[in-house]
């Protein structure tokens, strides 16, 4: 699914609000990115607009697809809980050399 402009102001208000990087219309061109910042940094009233918007499969496929690194231990319970999903643990990053990025929570055993 892709979000087509012209936006609704108030997508552009909580597109604006998640990501400080780009414009909003930038951000909601990017529904994976728009919708991994919100579930992360959106309050209830947010998630609620964007759901008026945006169906349900969307926010799994983001959880199915998360890149390392945006979500918090406690966004990453609470999404999968409330799309009632298994909570598998965060994507840790991949690197060249087949290695593994540390643990979630933690920096490189410290």
């Amino acid at each position: 699914m892709n979000l087509t402009a012209p936006y609704p102001v108030e997508l552009l208000r909580v597109a604006r609000k998640v990501v400080w990087y780009d414009t909003p219309e930038q951000t909601l061109a990017d529904l994976n990115t728009f919708l991994s910042h919100l579930m992360v940094y959106g309050s209830s009233t947010d998630v609620a607009v964007t759901k008026r918007y945006v169906p349900a499969e969307e926010f799994r496929k983001v959880l199915e697809d998360a890149l390392a690194g945006v979500f918090t231990q406690d966004a990453w319970r609470k999404w999968h809980e409330d799309l009632g999903m298994p909570v598998p643990p965060l994507p840790r990053r991949h690197f060249p050399d087949g290695s593994f990025g540390p643990e979630p929570g933690s920096f490189f055993g410290r």
